[in-house]
């Protein structure tokens, strides 16, 4: 079965001046997606290393409508998104999902790579 893993890092955070506030508003943005798209979402967002998050969708959830919940609940925040497609190795979704891992999970975090290296906001590997 496939899942959709999704990762975004906000760009620059460290030179932010108002860090406190955006950490502080993104966790309040990752309970309302997990709340509002609780059935597509087979693994919560939550923050997983600093300013990047991350949450795993059922393989027929709608992955751009959760991107653009972001931006509209974050609009002063840029992010970079990795998004990757495929099955995953350990499904036991009473672990949160940083403790996931499978192909779909390799596959977005090269995808984040490849979108800081090359300055893109969202790449997606299948």
């Amino acid at each position: 079965m496939e899942y959709i893993t999704i990762i975004c890092d906000i760009k620059n955070s460290c030179q932010l001046d108002n860090r406190e506030e955006v950490q502080l508003q993104l966790i309040c943005t990752l309970k309302e997606v997990n709340q509002r798209f609780a059935e597509q979402i087979a693994a919560p967002f939550l923050i997983t290393l600093g300013d990047e998050w991350q949450g795993l969708l059922h393989g027929d959830g709608d992955y751009q409508e959760i991107i653009d919940f972001f931006k509209e609940k974050l609009p002063d925040i840029c992010f970079y998104t990795g998004i990757g497609i495929g099955e995953i190795s350990i499904s036991n979704f009473e672990l949160t999902v940083n403790q996931l891992d499978g192909p779909s999970f390799h596959k977005a975090r090269k995808a984040i790579r490849l979108a800081k290296k090359l300055g893109y906001s969202l790449v997606l590997l299948k």
